[in-house]
């Protein structure tokens, strides 16, 4: 996945963000998780920890696992750092044995987001940790984890890509068709959205074939008002309707020839690239024009 590195310009909309020694630090109010009281969200671990308070010092009460719901039942108390990131806590009601219980939680350890299909299979995708490059020509990164279960919350499979955090706002997903593609049920679509000028928006998605995940081409769209934009668009084999097995990733970048005005002439170029899927992987292709 190709990234662009910007400078933040549009500072009223972008949360408070520090990155320290020890991560990603956010504000206590801002989560790309998008809770608020009174929302359901899903564990994302093997084993959850549930603390008598909001911190790590607390006495742990309970334990939560993989795929379990909770309930969001207060605003954000002041977080930790764990897995190399930071998240803040949350009060949380949940079922257990029968009864209705409460306990606080890290909310890194709840799924991003989960979609359900009409055999019941979940797809959670979340935050599996925070990862510091040693070496200054790669990026830090949150290894982001797609975990498949089945109606009874037992682990099928699961599958990873690196999502290099730039300033987006919030996150959400989506569960489409196969679009097309040969040996694939479904696709998972990942959105993490910007709200701010020159922070890019970014689609992942995953295919699952009955057997696997199967990270697909990713895109993303970036902007600064008057000044440039970068635009991906992606067609799927049912979308474009060409060939069979092709992925199309249609390309536009536009700068401005003059930033000074309010209704700037762009300088566009417009690209194609190719990927073709055999079932079970892809590859990108040089097609002759």
């Amino acid at each position: 996945m190709k990234t662009i590195n910007f400078a933040i310009v549009c500072l009223g909309l972008f949360p408070m963000l520090l990155k320290a020694q020890d991560g990603i630090t956010f504000e206590d109010d801002f989560n790309l998780w998008n809770i608020e009281k009174g929302q359901t969200a899903s564990v994302f671990v093997e084993k959850a920890y549930i603390r008598s308070g909001p911190g790590l010092n607390m006495k742990v009460v309970d334990s939560l696992t993989l795929g379990e719901n909770v309930t969001i039942a207060s605003a954000p108390f002041k977080g930790n750092t764990i897995k190399n990131f930071y998240a803040p806590w949350y009060q949380i009601s949940y079922h257990s044995d029968g009864q209705l219980k409460q306990g606080f939680i890290w909310l890194g350890l709840l799924a991003l987001g989960k979609q359900t299909d009409k055999e019941g299979l979940q797809f959670l995708f979340g935050f599996e940790r925070f990862i510091k490059q040693q070496n200054e020509e790669q990026q830090d990164h949150y290894l982001t984890t797609v975990k498949l279960l089945d109606a009874q919350d037992s682990l099928i499979t699961s599958q990873s890509y690196p999502f290099v955090f730039s300033g987006q706002l919030s996150s959400q997903s989506k569960l489409l068709p196969a679009m097309g593609l040969n040996n694939v049920k479904q696709i998972l679509r990942m959105e993490f959205l910007s709200g701010a000028c020159a922070v890019p928006t970014e689609y992942n998605y995953m295919a699952w074939t009955g057997q696997k995940l199967i990270n697909l081409p990713s895109r993303y769209s970036v902007s600064d008002a008057g000044v440039f934009y970068y635009d991906e668009k992606i067609l799927f084999p049912s979308e474009h309707k060409r060939n069979n097995q092709l992925i199309y990733k249609y390309i536009e970048e536009g700068e401005a020839k003059d930033d000074s005005t309010l209704d700037p002439d762009y300088r566009i170029s417009k690209r194609e690239e190719y990927f073709q899927w055999d079932g079970d992987k892809f590859v990108k292709l040089t097609l002759p024009k």
